[in-house]
């Protein structure tokens, strides 16, 4: 069969260990069944999925099924779209969900039940949608990384940075955020920024900037509540220099999807954005820290994909 016409499957093993096996079993069960033919692979190492299927992507794959969270789907999408690879045209993705924050999921109604998600899987339905991008330098290299869900600086970008050291001693993935963010307020500073978009320039301080295709992050807030990844627009969301007071109140708006009501919080949309700021070193795409060095270029490819959902 050409492979064009087959699924990658690729299965991150460390995304919900329990009952791995008897999941697996009925994917590929129910895959047979449906005459789908497929190959798949499993994930040994952070950032295997990029390799995985990028390698798919070289051989001309075009629809790719993600067993995983947030990561492993940020994961296959900067190896799906790899700048050095002229990858195949019609490019489909599909997600079961097996993550701990599964923001992505959450947005298009995925569960975490295996057997809805499958069956949701094999429907078939599906929309173009679009992905960020950035670009930058590091050690003298130019850099690119895509998103598909959001991408943060500030305190956001520290936030996850938080969250990632905090694993190993918190379980349940809420909590960890909330402690993760409540540390990062008490230890922030805001740095001195320039941004460059939708026809403004900011020169100023920056706390936190959270620029978003889906509405949902850090396991179910929603810091770009109006966001969504089919509209050729990247939403973004940012406080300059808040108070005490300010992050206080705002704190509960993130949770309760009314945080752009705050007085403190800026909101606009826009197609490119360029942001140099004093507190580069790291930014976090879909949960996942990414180093770099100021400036860096922040910009939305429209309908580059289909979702399956």
């Amino acid at each position: 069969m050409n492979p064009e016409d087959k699924w990658a499957v690729i299965i991150n093993l460390k995304s919900g260990k329990k009952n791995f096996r008897i999941q697996m079993n009925y994917l590929f069960k129910k895959l047979k069944d449906a005459g789908i033919d497929y190959e798949h692979r499993i994930t040994e190492f952070a950032g295997h999925a990029v390799l995985i299927a990028r390698q798919f992507a070289k051989r001309q794959f075009r629809n790719f099924l993600v067993v995983g969270g947030d990561g492993t789907i940020s994961e296959v999408i900067n190896g799906i779209f790899d700048p050095s690879i002229k990858h195949a045209p019609d490019l489909k993705i599909a997600l079961i969900p097996r993550g701990t924050g599964n923001d992505w999921a959450r947005f298009w109604g995925l569960s975490r039940d295996y057997h809805h998600s499958i069956q949701t899987f094999l429907e078939g339905k599906s929309c173009k949608i679009d992905i960020g991008r950035l670009d930058f330098i590091l050690e003298g290299e130019p850099q690119s990384r895509f998103f598909i869900n959001s991408v943060g600086f500030g305190l956001d970008a520290r936030v996850c940075h938080n969250t990632n050291r905090l694993k190993r001693y918190v379980g349940s993935h809420a909590f960890l955020y909330f402690i993760a963010l409540v540390w990062a307020v008490f230890k922030y500073k805001p740095k001195a920024a320039h941004i460059s978009a939708a026809g403004r320039q900011i020169d100023d301080t920056l706390f936190t900037m959270n620029i978003a295709n889906g509405c949902y992050s850090g396991g179910g807030m929603k810091q770009n509540p109006d966001a969504v990844p089919y509209d050729g627009q990247l939403d973004l969301m940012m406080a300059r220099k808040p108070s005490f007071k300010d992050i206080m109140t705002a704190l509960p708006l993130v949770f309760n999807g009314k945080i752009l009501e705050h007085s403190g919080i800026e909101y606009f949309r826009t197609q490119k954005l360029l942001l140099n700021t004093q507190n580069g070193r790291y930014f976090e795409a879909d949960g996942i820290v990414v180093h770099y060095a100021p400036p860096v270029e922040v910009s939305i490819m429209p309908e580059v994909i289909e979702m399956v959902y």
